[in-house]
């Protein structure tokens, strides 16, 4: 019986360094990659009736690899004046009111990002919300 449960117990620790081994190796080959940029102050196109907006921000490190192969996460900065903690708001956002119900949301290319913002109404209060604030990017490849 004791014989019994060393082998257990030893194939029981082996197993568990071989699967340990796999998961280290798994994380540390990984090329994904956490930038931070600025959202630009104007945007770059905005709709006659302000119902659609978007900017692009160059973005190097998302190469023709990433663009077949990676996926990227997007989150907004949240910055409170009234004590509320700082935090970070992923992309889509979504704006739902009876008054001007709004949306961003990003897609990327080949060495770029664009963040899209539609309106009901306008999108200059999303802009203005969004404006000079950091937005995080997760590049997962």
């Amino acid at each position: 019986m004791k014989k019994l449960f060393y082998l257990i117990s030893i194939s029981l620790i082996i197993n568990g360094c071989s699967i340990t081994g796999a998961a280290d190796a798994i994380e540390n080959s990984s090329n994904n990659k956490v930038i931070t940029l600025k959202v630009p102050s104007e945007p770059d196109t905005i709709s006659d009736d302000m119902q659609y907006a978007n900017f692009e921000i160059e973005v190097p490190e998302i190469t023709q690899d990433v663009y077949k192969n990676g996926s990227i996460n997007a989150y907004i900065e949240r910055t409170y004046d009234d004590g509320s903690p700082s935090r970070w708001s992923q992309l889509p956002q979504v704006f739902l009111n009876s008054e001007n119900s709004t949306s961003a949301y990003i897609s990327f290319g080949e060495g770029f990002i664009r963040v899209s913002m539609q309106s009901e109404e306008t999108v200059e209060e999303l802009f203005e919300m969004f404006k000079e604030r950091n937005l995080k990017l997760v590049i997962v490849n």
